[in-house]
């Protein structure tokens, strides 16, 4: 498959998939899978359909914006 066909998609690391289903409730993005990741404390990955990117807080925000 050419990356052009690809869908575009997001992950982020979750300590459970109960997380990851708050991250979708919470910022209307598309839960397409969940994957274990081996690691003690962030145990899952959650894959997300499109860019799937946290708002900006206001510590992201300079003097000049």
């Amino acid at each position: 498959m050419s990356e052009l066909n690809k869908s575009k998609q997001t992950s982020h690391a979750a300590t459970d998939p109960q997380k990851c289903r708050e991250m979708e409730a919470r910022y209307g993005w598309k839960l397409k899978a969940i994957q274990s990741t081996g690691n003690p404390i962030l145990k899952v990955n959650c894959i997300f359909d499109g860019e799937a990117e946290f708002p900006k807080s206001r510590l992201d925000y300079g003097a000049d914006d």
